[in-house]
């Protein structure tokens, strides 16, 4: 881009940049070393010794909840839908006050992995089940994030990444979805630079998580969670700065159409080629997400690696809200983007290199209603390139703006996206590892074997899972793609944990039925809409047609695939017998029974030799609902947290407004 000509060191790089670097991947590299020596046993490895506290738990659930790709997706989201854009990471907003009263739960349990409650809930077949599917979750999300980071650093480097990898010409295998022939093909492709970077991240997270395990995780997420709030703000003055203050967001709002409308209109949408915004839009995004985030398989680690259920709900909830203030610097630094790049002032325009003016008059003409009346061939071009912008967007402004600042921005910047998304990885790879060694490995493959042979599988087992996220990220197109496979992916069983902590009719069958269904109904919307469009028996207004294929809206994707898999359930444990009383009576009796601190249990999703009293229901006289009765610290938390929820919407609005 712009500075691409100046002449820097390494990649574009200014040395100061380089130093900062490698003092984060020293103290990175540091911690990993010396926390192989905490870990002595599966617990420590897994679960971190369940020793850390409210601080520690705030960061931990920050940093593996925050990924470099969700600051990617939204400033992404905000070129190309303006402050509606926020709604790719708002999405989770409404959800995050549940997270108080989910996160006791979760610590209740006393498992080492989600798999865990299934088989003390259920059974081992259905924990082997999840296992497979919380490290397929575990797969998407570590790709997710590495695609979005890789696409910034390849900007922050001034697209020298993409210089050499055109040098080396290494072609290396692809799969593709062919959406004609409703099929994946297996292709080769050269290896592209922004893969570079995500193979070098990668060799970070890998070596500091199978060494020291969650232990390591969490206390390096402590720094990565400082540094991922550095990242998230520290583009935004400076941006401000070369706009000419923040009063030009409201003086340039004509740039796009909408870019200042908290929910977009249907017609933004409809030019973007994506779905409407809308509030019935975000309640099924939110939702989904909702059925999905507790069966994330880092979350029992997020609540249960605290010393009780405080530390627990505290660093849940509190960390969550923390990302949220952080998701409305990344949306203001996103419009502060359109201002810059579009604008009469914009460094594209005003750049000699005919391939900078060509990339202005692009996006100028995407943002413009004579863009409607283009061939199709022709806009499917200039929307290529605006989405390519839209994924490189934090990284390029990064590039174009800090370095005129001071040296070694850019290498605090790059250190604090290098953070971000390896305070993810780390975490999926060790919890999802953990379910393979705990739940499939060691029960149903080699059974009573050391600590240490255990410990190896489950370090050996992290790298193959890495192994194959970098395999699946080769497969998303987009920031906003990636991120819609994360958000659908854990939803169908999720379902079922929900309904086997609050309702003992909820049996195996119901999981399984539910389940599978739900996925069923899911792969039928999502590849297969052209054959229910076929049948008539559905309104039109649920489909829409994308080149020319017809596709199913993914609102009504998700009214689809989650309204069967419920309906499902309900009718298959209503139909069914109930699981055996005494399996039941065990596991209510773990989630009424709160945590003692500094309790020892014998094996996960037991009770101590001497446990708490067991708390109330809240149903007392009903055989099925097992709902605890609220506590004043349940209720308190609860009501405040959707007070912050609507503070921070009203924050967002009244920032715009004042714009």
């Amino acid at each position: 881009m712009i500075l691409a000509a100046q002449k820097n060191i390494w990649l574009g790089l200014h040395p100061a940049d380089w130093i900062v670097l490698a003092l984060y991947f020293v103290v990175i590299l540091a911690i990993g070393i010396w926390s192989v020596k905490k870990v002595k046993d599966m617990a420590d490895f897994f679960m971190g010794g369940r020793r850390f506290g409210k601080v520690f738990m705030m960061f931990f659930a920050f940093g593996s909840g925050t990924s470099s790709e969700q600051a990617i997706s939204v400033v992404a989201g905000t070129w190309r839908a303006g402050l509606a854009g926020i709604w790719w990471q708002f999405l989770w907003l409404w959800a995050t006050p549940f997270y108080w009263i989910v996160a006791p739960i979760m610590r209740r349990m006393r498992a080492l992995t989600t798999a865990d409650f299934f088989e003390t809930r259920f059974n081992g077949p259905t924990a082997v089940m999840y296992s497979f599917y919380g490290i397929a979750i575990s797969i998407t999300f570590i790709a997710g994030g590495l695609f979005g980071t890789g696409k910034m650093v390849d900007a922050l480097t001034g697209n020298e990444l993409d210089r050499i990898a055109v040098k080396a010409d290494i072609m290396v295998p692809a799969a593709e979805w062919d959406a004609k022939e409703k099929t994946f093909k297996i292709t080769e492709r050269r290896l592209q630079g922004y893969e570079y970077a995500i193979l070098a991240v990668t060799v970070m997270f890998v070596i500091y998580g199978m060494a020291g395990g969650l232990g390591a995780a969490i206390i390096t997420d402590f720094i990565q969670g400082i540094l991922t709030i550095v990242f998230s703000f520290l583009l935004l003055p400076f941006v401000f700065y070369q706009i000419g203050g923040f009063g030009e967001l409201h003086k340039q709002a004509d740039l796009k159409q909408g870019m200042l409308d908290l929910v977009a209109s249907p017609q933004v949408a409809a030019t973007l080629g994506s779905e409407p915004i809308t509030p019935f839009y975000v309640f099924m995004l939110s939702v989904t997400a909702l059925a999905g985030i507790v069966i994330q398989p880092h979350i029992m680690g997020v609540c249960g690696a605290g010393k009780t259920e405080y530390e627990g709900r505290f660093g849940f909830t509190v960390g969550n809200f923390l990302k949220r203030f952080c998701t409305v610097a990344w949306t203001f630094t996103g419009l502060a983007c359109i201002v810059w790049y579009m604008g009469d002032n914009s460094p594209l325009k005003t750049s000699d290199d005919p391939a900078d003016q060509a990339i202005y008059q692009s996006l100028v003409m995407r943002a413009s209603p004579e863009y409607n009346q283009l061939p199709d061939e022709e806009k499917a071009r200039i929307d290529k390139h605006d989405r390519n912008f839209a994924d490189k967007l934090f990284g390029m402004a990064a590039h174009d703006i800090l370095p005129r600042i001071a040296p070694g921005l850019i290498g605090l910047l790059l250190a604090s996206l290098l953070a971000a998304v390896m305070s993810t990885s780390d975490a999926q790879m060790i919890i999802s590892s953990g379910l393979f060694t705990e739940n499939i490995y060691r029960k149903c493959i080699v059974k009573n074997r050391s600590q240490r042979h255990y410990l190896w599988v489950g370090r050996l087992s992290g790298l193959i899972i890495v192994i194959l996220a970098l395999i699946l990220q080769t497969t998303f197109t987009d920031i906003i793609a990636a991120l819609k496979v994360i958000v659908k992916t854990p939803a169908c069983i999720g379902i079922s944990l929900w309904f086997g902590i609050v309702w003992r009719r909820w049996n195996v069958i119901s999981v399984w039925v539910s389940t599978l269904t739900g996925i069923l109904v899911w792969i039928a919307v999502a590849f297969r809409a052209d054959l229910i469009h076929q049948t008539g028996l559905f309104p039109e207004s649920m489909f829409k047609t994308v080149k020319e294929q017809i596709v199913m809206r993914d609102v009504w994707q998700m009214v689809s695939f989650m309204g069967v898999a419920i309906l499902s359930g309900i009718i298959v444990s209503l139909l069914t017998k109930r699981q055996s009383q005494e399996k039941l009576d065990h596991f209510y009796q773990l989630m009424h029974t709160p945590v003692k601190l500094g309790e020892v249990v014998p094996s996960p999703c037991t009770l101590p030799e001497e446990p708490e009293p067991m708390g109330k229901k809240l149903f007392p006289n009903s055989k099925d609902i097992e709902i605890p009765r609220p506590t004043f610290q349940d209720l308190g938390g609860f009501v405040l947290a959707w007070c912050a929820v609507f503070a921070i919407i009203y924050l967002t609005k009244l920032l715009s407004e004042y714009a």
